[in-house]
């Protein structure tokens, strides 16, 4: 019987031994933020730290009204570093670096169209704001990435608030 407990005992002690490092390691690896890369990103936002774990945008709930060039209805999630940036009111002076901002677009029969996201990403596009943008597909296909002119052109309207607009938030 003591033969089994001392088993059981050095069993317990190599497991924690191997697996509390290994569990260490995957929340800090979740904590590092991805590269401005679209297939690095998108595995980041939906394995690493899943964006449907996040909170929505302030004040907005699932499937509200949305418009041109998003879907007819849109749910809207932010991470921590984008949610502390809108709460602080930094949209005039900037957002944090490492802030990300999902959008769903939903077709008006609520079918997900696609996945529009905007990442601050600190020396990736001065020009722009330092916005990584990325569209992907419902079944996690990257449609575009990077630096993408018509999100860009679309979007520089609201560059006196970072290049994002918050008229639909503000409802």
């Amino acid at each position: 019987m003591k033969a089994i407990n001392g088993y059981r005992l050095a069993i317990g002690l190599m497991l924690a031994f191997f697996l509390i490092p290994a569990l260490v390691w995957a929340t800090e690896k979740s904590k590092e933020m991805p590269q401005a890369e679209g297939k690095d990103f998108l595995s980041y936002i939906t394995e690493v730290n899943p964006y449907h774990d996040w909170e929505l945008w302030p004040g907005t709930e699932k499937m509200y009204e949305g418009s041109e060039p998003h879907g007819v209805r849109l749910t809207t999630y932010v991470n921590e570093k984008a949610l502390k940036g809108i709460e602080e009111g930094m949209l005039e002076e900037g957002m944090p670096d490492g802030s990300i901002i999902v959008k769903e677009n939903y077709s008006a029969e609520e079918e997900l169209i696609n996945v529009t996201t905007m990442y601050k990403k600190e020396g990736f596009n001065p020009e722009a704001g330092d916005w990584f943008w990325i569209v992907h597909t419902a079944d996690k296909q990257v449609e575009n990435a990077g630096k993408i002119e018509m999100c860009i052109s679309c979007h520089r309207q609201v560059e006196h608030r970072d290049y994002l607009f918050i008229e639909a938030h503000e409802q």
